[in-house]
């Protein structure tokens, strides 16, 4: 059963790029569609706060900025505005903040970071900035994913570090196995060292 949704918020700071940021490029183009499902994994925490910048308690690491488009409608390419994008991942040390599930409620504030929800814009555009996410036993490297849109089946995915396909540790990584093309994601440091992806969703319409 997909878990609960918290209700929609105003969100102006996902509005506008940084003033760091340019365009971004799809390491597959705009073929993908429509995403694959996954789970959602023992670290789902119900009711995020509301941020795009989901590293509110400066945890060390590279930073990270990473934003795409959420599509829909018969064809898969309708760009969806208004879609509640939520996402969270590990530490560079591996940990969750935090390390646990159920709702946010639970936890005190300084327990939670590296998660947050966001709406998608006038374009169907979503906007986060963290840190990248570390390893822990044999996964790969990847963020966690919720997706809700008005019309369309919620989707709860993970998406991959390009540089990690093919390797020894996509090979001993049991989890998602032969996630399709467009959930490995090329991230590239601009000048400013921010390590920046883009990964494109699509959503299937409700029948």
């Amino acid at each position: 059963m997909t878990p609960p949704f918290p209700r929609r918020r105003r969100l102006l700071s996902m509005l506008a790029l940084s003033p760091l940021a340019a365009p971004l490029s799809s390491a597959f183009g705009a073929t993908c569609g429509p995403t694959g499902a996954t789970t959602a994994g023992p670290f789902y925490v119900r009711n995020a706060d509301h941020l795009s910048d989901i590293n509110p308690h400066r945890l060390p690491g590279t930073p990270m900025h990473v934003e795409g488009t959420v599509y829909g409608g018969a064809d898969g390419r309708q760009p969806l505005p208004g879609a509640i994008v939520e996402l969270w991942h590990c530490d560079t040390d591996g940990a969750y903040h935090p390390n646990g599930s159920g709702d946010i409620s639970r936890y005190d504030p300084l327990e939670i970071n590296l998660r947050g929800i966001g709406l998608t814009d006038a374009t169907g555009t979503y906007r986060f900035d963290s840190i990248v996410p570390g390893h822990y036993g044999p996964r790969r490297r990847h963020i966690h994913w919720r997706v809700v849109a008005e019309g369309h089946r919620p989707l709860v995915t993970q998406s991959y570090w390009l540089d990690e396909r093919g390797t020894v540790r996509e090979r001993r990584d049991g989890v998602d196995r032969n996630p399709e093309d467009c959930r490995w994601v090329r991230f590239e440091a601009n000048a400013a060292g921010v390590q920046r992806g883009r990964f494109d969703i699509v959503l299937v319409p409700v029948s």
